[in-house]
Protein backbone atom coordinates (compact mmCIF):
# COMPACT_ATOMS: atom_id res chain seq x y z
CA UNK A 1 0.00 0.00 0.00
CA UNK A 2 2.86 2.18 1.05
CA UNK A 3 4.70 1.68 -2.76
CA UNK A 4 1.20 2.21 -4.30
CA UNK A 5 -0.02 5.34 -2.12
CA UNK A 6 4.03 6.75 -3.60
CA UNK A 7 3.87 6.06 -7.49
CA UNK A 8 -0.07 6.28 -8.00
CA UNK A 9 0.09 10.18 -6.44
CA UNK A 10 2.46 12.45 -8.51
CA UNK A 11 -0.35 14.80 -9.53
CA UNK A 12 -1.82 15.01 -6.53
CA UNK A 13 -0.68 16.10 -2.97
CA UNK A 14 2.46 16.42 -2.33
CA UNK A 15 3.94 12.71 -0.86
CA UNK A 16 5.73 14.19 1.57
CA UNK A 17 2.30 15.45 3.29
CA UNK A 18 0.52 12.49 2.18
CA UNK A 19 3.38 10.38 3.92
CA UNK A 20 3.94 12.46 6.96
CA UNK A 21 3.09 16.30 7.13
CA UNK A 22 5.45 16.09 10.84
CA UNK A 23 7.60 19.20 9.51
CA UNK A 24 10.52 17.64 11.98
CA UNK A 25 10.53 14.49 9.45
CA UNK A 26 10.26 16.61 5.89
CA UNK A 27 13.47 16.54 4.48
CA UNK A 28 14.50 13.29 5.35
CA UNK A 29 11.48 11.99 4.10
CA UNK A 30 11.79 13.61 0.97
CA UNK A 31 15.21 12.09 0.80
CA UNK A 32 13.76 8.71 1.47
CA UNK A 33 11.09 9.07 -1.22
CA UNK A 34 14.24 10.30 -3.72
CA UNK A 35 16.08 6.66 -3.10
CA UNK A 36 12.81 4.81 -4.14
CA UNK A 37 11.92 6.92 -7.13
CA UNK A 38 16.05 6.17 -8.30
CA UNK A 39 16.69 2.50 -6.88
CA UNK A 40 13.47 0.71 -7.52
CA UNK A 41 13.18 -0.44 -11.34
CA UNK A 42 11.45 1.48 -13.92
CA UNK A 43 11.92 5.23 -14.93
CA UNK A 44 11.63 7.88 -12.60
CA UNK A 45 9.63 11.31 -13.16
CA UNK A 46 10.15 13.87 -11.13
CA UNK A 47 7.67 16.32 -11.11
CA UNK A 48 8.18 19.81 -9.93
CA UNK A 49 9.45 20.75 -6.32
CA UNK A 50 9.57 16.72 -5.41
CA UNK A 51 13.56 17.44 -6.06
CA UNK A 52 12.98 20.47 -3.12
CA UNK A 53 10.96 18.63 -0.76
CA UNK A 54 7.71 20.61 -1.21
CA UNK A 55 4.61 20.29 0.65
CA UNK A 56 0.81 20.33 0.36
CA UNK A 57 0.08 24.49 0.00
CA UNK A 58 -1.60 26.27 3.04
CA UNK A 59 -4.88 27.46 0.95
CA UNK A 60 -7.24 28.91 3.27
CA UNK A 61 -10.40 29.09 0.99
CA UNK A 62 -12.18 27.59 -1.96
CA UNK A 63 -11.03 30.94 -4.12
CA UNK A 64 -7.58 29.90 -3.53
CA UNK A 65 -7.91 26.84 -5.99
CA UNK A 66 -8.19 26.48 -9.56
CA UNK A 67 -8.58 22.25 -10.25
CA UNK A 68 -11.99 21.86 -11.93
CA UNK A 69 -12.67 18.54 -9.90
CA UNK A 70 -11.60 20.33 -6.76
CA UNK A 71 -14.67 22.74 -7.44
CA UNK A 72 -16.86 20.32 -8.50
CA UNK A 73 -16.42 18.17 -5.28
CA UNK A 74 -16.18 20.89 -2.83
CA UNK A 75 -20.06 21.71 -4.25
CA UNK A 76 -21.43 18.65 -3.82
CA UNK A 77 -19.71 17.97 -0.15
CA UNK A 78 -21.02 21.15 0.94
CA UNK A 79 -24.58 20.23 0.43
CA UNK A 80 -23.79 17.40 2.88
CA UNK A 81 -21.01 18.53 5.23
CA UNK A 82 -21.07 22.24 5.24
CA UNK A 83 -18.25 24.38 3.62
CA UNK A 84 -15.76 24.07 6.31
CA UNK A 85 -15.79 20.10 6.56
CA UNK A 86 -15.80 19.91 2.70
CA UNK A 87 -13.18 22.29 1.99
CA UNK A 88 -11.10 19.95 4.71
CA UNK A 89 -12.10 17.53 2.44
CA UNK A 90 -10.80 18.69 -0.81
CA UNK A 91 -7.81 20.10 0.45
CA UNK A 92 -6.57 16.15 1.12
CA UNK A 93 -6.79 15.26 -2.30
CA UNK A 94 -7.06 18.32 -4.33
CA UNK A 95 -4.34 18.22 -7.30
CA UNK A 96 -3.61 21.87 -7.00
CA UNK A 97 -1.33 21.18 -4.19
CA UNK A 98 0.85 19.88 -6.83
CA UNK A 99 0.47 22.90 -9.47
CA UNK A 100 1.67 25.63 -7.68
CA UNK A 101 4.72 28.05 -8.91
CA UNK A 102 8.44 26.17 -8.32
CA UNK A 103 9.88 27.87 -5.74
CA UNK A 104 12.70 29.16 -6.68
CA UNK A 105 13.50 31.81 -4.50
CA UNK A 106 12.65 33.67 -0.92
CA UNK A 107 11.11 36.66 -2.94
CA UNK A 108 7.55 37.93 -4.62
CA UNK A 109 5.37 35.01 -6.05
CA UNK A 110 8.31 32.62 -4.87
CA UNK A 111 10.49 34.18 -7.78
CA UNK A 112 8.54 32.28 -10.68
CA UNK A 113 7.22 35.50 -12.01
CA UNK A 114 6.73 39.17 -11.47
CA UNK A 115 2.91 39.33 -11.85
CA UNK A 116 0.72 37.12 -10.14
CA UNK A 117 0.78 33.74 -11.35
CA UNK A 118 -2.68 32.13 -12.15
CA UNK A 119 -2.69 30.20 -9.17
CA UNK A 120 -1.28 31.68 -5.67
CA UNK A 121 1.44 30.08 -2.96
CA UNK A 122 2.42 30.46 0.51
CA UNK A 123 5.24 31.24 2.70
CA UNK A 124 6.73 28.60 2.08
CA UNK A 125 9.70 29.77 -0.46
CA UNK A 126 11.06 31.38 2.53
CA UNK A 127 12.34 27.84 3.89
CA UNK A 128 12.07 25.79 0.91
CA UNK A 129 13.84 27.14 -2.56
CA UNK A 130 16.19 26.07 -5.59
CA UNK A 131 18.23 29.07 -4.99
CA UNK A 132 18.98 27.92 -1.17
CA UNK A 133 19.08 24.61 -1.86
CA UNK A 134 21.90 24.77 -4.24
CA UNK A 135 24.42 26.05 -1.92
CA UNK A 136 23.30 23.93 1.27
CA UNK A 137 25.36 20.66 0.92
CA UNK A 138 23.07 18.41 2.74
CA UNK A 139 20.22 19.71 0.74
CA UNK A 140 17.18 17.52 -1.21
CA UNK A 141 18.16 19.57 -4.28
CA UNK A 142 21.92 18.34 -3.77
CA UNK A 143 20.94 14.35 -2.82
CA UNK A 144 18.53 14.03 -5.95
CA UNK A 145 21.95 15.20 -7.92
CA UNK A 146 23.78 12.78 -5.41
CA UNK A 147 21.50 9.87 -6.60
CA UNK A 148 21.24 10.80 -10.09
CA UNK A 149 24.73 10.43 -10.35
CA UNK A 150 25.17 7.05 -8.44
CA UNK A 151 22.07 6.10 -10.79
CA UNK A 152 23.76 6.87 -14.04
CA UNK A 153 27.52 5.29 -12.39
CA UNK A 154 26.24 1.77 -11.50
CA UNK A 155 23.94 0.03 -14.32
CA UNK A 156 23.01 -2.40 -11.75
CA UNK A 157 20.37 0.56 -10.17
CA UNK A 158 18.98 0.78 -13.77
CA UNK A 159 18.80 -2.50 -15.25
CA UNK A 160 19.81 -5.16 -12.52
CA UNK A 161 17.54 -7.79 -10.68
CA UNK A 162 15.45 -6.66 -7.51
CA UNK A 163 15.45 -8.97 -5.16
CA UNK A 164 13.36 -8.27 -1.99
CA UNK A 165 14.27 -9.24 1.79
CA UNK A 166 13.29 -9.22 5.05
CA UNK A 167 9.76 -9.14 3.55
CA UNK A 168 7.98 -9.76 6.74
CA UNK A 169 9.29 -7.27 8.80
CA UNK A 170 6.63 -4.59 8.81
CA UNK A 171 7.33 -1.07 8.51
CA UNK A 172 10.69 -1.53 6.61
CA UNK A 173 11.66 -1.82 2.87
CA UNK A 174 14.72 -3.66 2.15
CA UNK A 175 16.23 -5.28 -1.27
CA UNK A 176 18.94 -5.82 -3.72
CA UNK A 177 19.97 -4.71 -7.06
CA UNK A 178 22.32 -7.13 -9.25
CA UNK A 179 23.79 -6.94 -12.11
CA UNK A 180 26.96 -9.08 -13.02
CA UNK A 181 29.26 -8.94 -9.86
CA UNK A 182 27.89 -5.55 -8.48
CA UNK A 183 25.19 -5.93 -5.60
CA UNK A 184 23.55 -3.12 -4.03
CA UNK A 185 21.55 -3.36 -1.00
CA UNK A 186 18.80 -0.30 -0.07
CA UNK A 187 16.93 -0.70 3.28
CA UNK A 188 14.17 2.17 4.25
CA UNK A 189 12.69 2.68 7.45
CA UNK A 190 8.86 3.42 6.54
CA UNK A 191 7.94 4.55 9.63
CA UNK A 192 8.73 7.47 12.04
CA UNK A 193 9.59 4.88 14.69
CA UNK A 194 13.10 3.91 15.19
CA UNK A 195 13.57 0.00 14.25
CA UNK A 196 16.15 -2.17 15.92
CA UNK A 197 18.21 -3.92 12.83
CA UNK A 198 18.67 -7.56 12.64
CA UNK A 199 22.12 -8.87 12.98
CA UNK A 200 24.79 -6.52 11.44
CA UNK A 201 25.32 -3.61 9.17
CA UNK A 202 25.85 -4.73 5.82
CA UNK A 203 29.37 -5.53 4.77
CA UNK A 204 29.85 -3.23 2.02
CA UNK A 205 30.37 0.46 1.25
CA UNK A 206 28.01 2.93 2.39
CA UNK A 207 27.48 5.04 -0.37
CA UNK A 208 24.60 7.26 0.38
CA UNK A 209 22.03 8.33 2.95
CA UNK A 210 19.43 10.83 4.18
CA UNK A 211 21.24 10.51 7.40
CA UNK A 212 25.22 11.53 8.11
CA UNK A 213 25.89 8.85 9.55
CA UNK A 214 24.95 5.02 10.42
CA UNK A 215 23.88 3.44 13.49
CA UNK A 216 25.20 -0.39 14.00
CA UNK A 217 21.91 -1.07 16.05
CA UNK A 218 18.87 0.61 14.57
CA UNK A 219 17.40 2.64 11.61
CA UNK A 220 16.12 6.15 12.46
CA UNK A 221 12.73 7.33 11.18
CA UNK A 222 12.38 7.35 7.54
CA UNK A 223 16.32 6.29 7.05
CA UNK A 224 17.41 5.58 3.95
CA UNK A 225 20.71 3.69 3.11
CA UNK A 226 22.03 2.51 -0.26
CA UNK A 227 24.67 -0.19 0.21
CA UNK A 228 27.48 -1.10 -2.17
CA UNK A 229 28.39 -4.60 -1.20
CA UNK A 230 30.97 -6.82 -1.54
CA UNK A 231 31.30 -9.75 -4.33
Amino acid sequence: CWMALYFENHDNPRMVSKVDPDPQYRFVLAKLLAVLLLTLPGTPFIYQGQELGMVNKAFRSIADLRDVESLNLYNIWREAMGEEAAFRRVLAGSRDHARTPMQWRNAAYTGFSEAAPWIGTDDDCKTCNVEDQRQAGDSVLNFYRQLIRLRKSHPALVYGETEFVQKKTRGLLAYHRRDGGAVFYVECNLSREKRKRRGKPPEGLRLLSNYPESKRRELRPYEATIWQLRS
